[in-house]
């Protein structure tokens, strides 16, 4: 595995431990959305809202200071419009973000859009000197619910977004960390029972993947949980009660774009 060069208080290196080892009041921040603000990870729990994987780096690495300003919802504008200035006033040492989902679930999808937001967040933490990770996205043909038509739609845009991520990562000497083809991708426990977000094991196996990319080890003796007692009663309860209710909620924006966006993905694909 190789690190890109980072540069934090005037110091390039290659590989970003040897800098972020050696900070004893670490401070971290996490930007993004749901998945990042802890979606799913409280086993079965309603509402399921936890630490996450990035509050779960933060708890492993035993760090002084950790914000989570991620929203659901959020879209890669939404970095900039809401996340952006809480960032730059935290100063953190090391950035946590993954954005780019709910872009790809929307009509309206814009490969310029989502990199221009980056572009501006990327530059405004910059005189921050943080060492910045970007959590690639899944493959939805594995991961997704839905028909096989939409999650082929899906896992190009996604793709694409991972395409963004990859560049701007090497263009700035950020940290990529893939997921494309992890065991998030393959293994149905590592999901909430929404197959949208991933369950407590899931966000662990997140955080564990980002700390080895970062080559920085577990500080805390203390393990945060990752059990699920999910069983199928519980998983059609489930689908039957929150399921249903955020089909109905979502039924007025989300499921009518969805369709268009199978149709329209037809008459003009998606580009890489």
């Amino acid at each position: 595995m190789t690190h890109p060069s980072i540069l934090i208080n005037g110091v390039r290196d290659r590989n970003p431990v040897l800098v972020l080892r050696h900070i004893q009041n670490l401070r971290v921040i996490a930007m993004g959305d749901s998945s990042v603000f802890g979606v799913g990870d409280q086993g079965d729990a309603i509402p399921s809202v936890g630490a996450g994987w990035a509050g779960r780096v933060a708890h492993d690495l035993g760090v002084a200071r950790f914000l989570n300003v991620a929203k659901n919802g959020a879209r890669a504008r939404h970095l900039v419009k809401h996340q952006l200035s809480a960032a730059i006033a935290f100063n953190p040492h090391l950035v946590l973000m993954c954005i780019g989902t709910n872009d790809v679930l929307r009509g309206d999808f814009s490969k310029e859009e989502i990199k221009h937001s980056l572009v501006e967040v990327i530059e405004q933490l910059r005189e921050s000197r943080s060492v910045m990770v970007l959590l690639g996205l899944p493959d939805p043909i594995k991961t997704a619910p839905g028909p096989l038509a939409l999650r082929k739609i899906l896992s190009t845009r996604v793709q694409v977004v991972n395409r963004v991520l990859m560049e701007l990562a090497s263009e700035n000497n950020l940290v990529f960390v893939p997921t494309w083809n992890s065991r998030i991708a393959h293994e149905r426990r590592m999901w909430h029972v929404d197959r949208m977000h991933p369950s407590a094991l899931g966000h662990q196996h997140i955080a564990d993947l980002v700390r080895r990319y970062l080559s920085l080890p577990r500080r805390s003796r203390k393990k945060l949980p990752t059990q699920s007692t999910s069983s199928r009663s519980f998983e059609l309860y489930w689908l039957i009660t929150n399921g249903a209710k955020w089909f109905a909620k979502r039924s007025i924006d989300l499921v009518p774009g969805l369709i268009w966006l199978m149709v329209s993905e037809r008459i003009k694909p998606t580009k890489f």
